[in-house]
C-alpha cells in the first residue's frame, strides 16, 4: 500500500512479526499499542519519515479510484485509525466509477459483443466476417518453402521464414544441420468450399500435400476435415427469437456458385464469394500444363463461362498416398526412366510392391494403386459418451444441441417466461431450450399459429410417416408401425391424458384424432 524503508525494522531493532503483532488487520493501519516494542516501532518510523509529529507519509502504490482519493493515501495520522479507515474506504468506493485493467485476457473479437441490443445477431456477422478474412489471407495460398522454410503473409505478398544455414526466396539454397535435417514435414491445403447443409451442419475439407510428408517428415497435425452449424439456419433462429434485429428486408447481392473443378488443376487464389463480373484464373498441378484459356467469369446468370481448357501430363506424378507411405527420392514430379522407392513408417508394414518405374507411357510400373501399409496393432477406439436426444456429441462430451439441429417432432405453441411471448415450437426444441438454461412452458395450440401440415414426397417424411411407393408421397403411419419413436410425452387423447411416443401421437394426429400435447415427458405418475 505504502512504500517504507526496511531500514525502519532494523534500526530499531524490530522484525517482520513484531510490525505485524503492533499493526491491526483491517483497514486500521499501524495503530499500535503505547507500550514496549511498539512505543519503540512508532518512535522508528517517525524516525525513518524525518519527521516527530504523529503523521507517517510515503508513495501509494494502487491503481484506479480518483485521483484526489489516491492523495489521501500517501500519509498515515498514528493517532486517528479512523481517520485512515475513511480515507481507505472512500478511495476503494471511487475503484467502481475508476477502475483500471490490471489484467488481460486474449478473446476472439466477436466474443466480446455482449450486453447490447442484438448482440447475437452482431455476433453473428462479426464471426463470418473474420472467418473470410481469415481464409483470404491464409499462408496455405502460398507455394510451399524448400527445406522445411516456413510460409507466411505479410500484408498481400507470400514469404518465406528460413531455417539456420538455408537461405533464398524460397529458402531453397544453403543446407539443413543438425536435428533440421532429415525428411520434410507435411503441410495442409487451404480448405475446400463449404459443402452442402445437412441436418444443421456444413462440413469441408483439407488434404496434407502442402507438402506432402516425405523421407521420415511429419504428418500434417489436426484433422483433415471440419463442420459448423449453417449459419442461415442461425439466423433463421434469430429471426424467429429477434425480428425486431431485421428491420430491413435487404435483397441479396447475386453471386455464382462455386467454380466447376479442373482435373489435375486448381483455382488460384480462390476466394469464399464470386460476385457477378468476378474473374478466376486455373492452373495445373506440378507435372502437368495447361492446354487452352485459364480464365472463367462469372456472367448475369449466375453461370460460370469457361473456354475449353485440361491439364495434360509432361512427367510421371505420384498419387495421393495414404498415411503412413514415404517415398524416396520425394520429388514434384519424375522423367522417364526415373524410380522411387516405397516404405511405410515405423509400426507399420508394406504390402505390395516397393520400387516404381516411370514408363514411356507416363504412367508407373507396376501400378501403385495396390500399395498401401497396414498397421500392426490397432488402437483401441476411445468410449463415446452417451448423450440425450437434445444433445450431440462435440470434444468427446455431449453439449446442448441448437433448435435448428432438431429433426422431426410434434408441433407446440410455447411461452417465453421471460418475454412472455408465445412462439411455434416442437417437442424436441422445448427439450433443447430447457437444456440451454431457458424458461419456456406449453400454451395452447390455439395461442400461436403453428405450421400446417402439408404433403411431402418419399425421403421427407417426418416421424410418423411412411412412404407409399405407388404415389410416391408420404401416408400416415399405423401407431404400431412406430419403431424410432422420438420423445416419450403426455397427451391428452377424447379428453384422457397418457404417455406415447412422438410417433404414436403424430400418427393419431395424422389421422384426424384430436391430440393435445400437455406435457414434453411422461405423464405423472398413475397416468396410463
Amino acid at each position: 500500500m505504502q512504500k517504507l524503508s526496511t531500514f525502519t525494522t532494523f534500526s530499531s531493532g524490530l522484525g517482520s512479526a513484531d510490525m505485524k503483532r503492533c499493526a491491526s488487520s483491517s483497514f486500521k493501519f499501524f495503530f499500535t499499542s503505547s507500550k514496549g516494542k511498539c512505543q519503540k516501532l512508532e518512535e522508528a518510523l517517525k524516525s525513518d519519515s524525518g519527521t516527530q509529529l504523529n503523521v507517517l507519509r510515503g508513495d501509494p502504490f494502487v491503481r484506479g479510484g480518483g485521483s484526489g482519493f489516491v492523495s489521501g493515501l500517501s500519509f498515515l495520522e498514528l493517532d486517528n485509525p479512523a481517520g485512515n479507515k475513511q480515507r481507505y474506504s472512500s478511495w476503494a468506493e471511487s475503484v467502481t466509477g475508476l477502475p483500471q485493467v490490471i489484467k488481460q485476457k486474449l478473446t476472439p473479437l466477436y466474443e466480446l459483443v455482449k450486453e447490447v441490443p442484438c448482440a447475437s445477431v452482431k455476433r453473428l456477422y462479426l464471426r463470418q466476417a473474420l472467418e473470410e478474412y481469415l481464409d483470404e489471407f491464409d499462408p496455405c495460398h502460398c507455394r510451399p518453402c524448400q527445406n522445411g522454410g516456413i510460409a507466411t503473409v505479410e500484408g498481400t505478398q507470400c514469404q518465406c521464414h528460413c531455417k539456420p544455414y538455408t537461405f533464398g526466396v524460397a529458402c531453397e539454397q544453403g543446407v539443413l544441420v543438425g536435428n533440421d535435417a532429415g525428411g520434410v514435414d507435411g503441410g495442409w491445403s487451404c480448405w475446400s468450399s463449404w459443402g452442402p447443409c445437412v441436418q444443421g451442419k456444413k462440413t469441408r475439407r483439407r488434404e496434407c500435400n502442402n507438402p506432402l510428408p516425405s523421407e521420415g517428415g511429419r504428418s500434417c497435425i489436426g484433422e483433415p476435415s471440419e463442420s459448423s452449424p449453417c449459419e442461415h439456419e442461425e439466423l433463421e433462429h434469430l429471426r424467429l427469437l429477434e425480428p425486431h434485429c431485421f428491420p430491413l428486408s435487404l435483397a441479396p447481392k447475386e453471386f455464382c456458385p462455386s467454380p466447376p473443378a479442373l482435373k489435375d488443376g486448381f483455382v488460384q487464389d480462390e476466394g469464399a464469394m464470386f460476385p457477378v463480373g468476378k474473374n478466376i484464373v486455373y492452373t495445373c498441378n506440378e507435372g502437368y500444363s495447361l492446354i487452352g484459356d485459364p480464365v472463367a467469369r462469372c456472367g448475369d446468370d449466375l453461370q460460370w463461362l469457361v473456354g475449353e481448357m485440361h491439364c495434360q501430363k509432361i512427367a510421371c506424378v505420384l498419387p495421393a498416398l495414404m498415411d503412413g507411405i514415404q517415398s524416396h527420392p520425394r520429388k514434384p514430379f519424375y522423367g522417364v526412366g526415373e524410380k522411387v522407392t516405397i516404405s511405410c513408417s515405423r509400426g507399420m508394414s508394406l504390402e505390395g510392391p516397393s520400387a516404381f518405374l516411370c514408363g514411356s507411357s507416363l504412367k508407373w510400373s507396376p501400378d501403385m494403386k495396390s500399395v498401401q501399409c497396414v498397421q500392426k496393432e490397432a488402437p483401441l477406439p476411445p468410449a463415446v459418451p452417451e448423450c440425450q436426444r437434445w444433445e450431440k456429441l462435440q470434444n468427446s462430451r455431449c453439449v446442448c444441441k441448437m433448435p435448428y439441429e432438431c429433426g422431426s417432432s410434434l408441433d407446440v405453441c410455447a411461452r417465453d417466461e421471460r418475454s412472455k411471448r408465445i412462439l411455434p415450437l416442437t417437442v424436441c426444441k422445448m427439450h433443447v431450450v430447457h437444456c440451454q438454461g431457458r424458461n419456456y412452458t406449453l400454451a395452447g395450440r390455439d395461442s400461436c399459429t403453428l405450421p400446417v401440415p402439408t404433403e411431402k414426397a418419399c425421403g421427407a417424411c417426418p416421424l410418423w410417416g411412411k412412404c407409399d411407393a405407388q404415389s410416391g408421397r408420404c401416408v400416415c403411419r399405423e401407431a404400431s408401425e412406430c419403431e424410432e419413436g422420438g420423445f416419450r410425452v403426455c397427451v391428452e387423447v377424447d379428453g384422457v391424458e397418457q404417455t406415447m411416443s412422438e410417433c404414436a401421437a403424430g400418427a393419431l394426429r395424422c389421422r384426424g384424432q384430436d391430440v393435445t400435447v400437455t406435457s414434453t415427458g411422461p405423464c405423472a405418475a398413475g397416468t396410463p
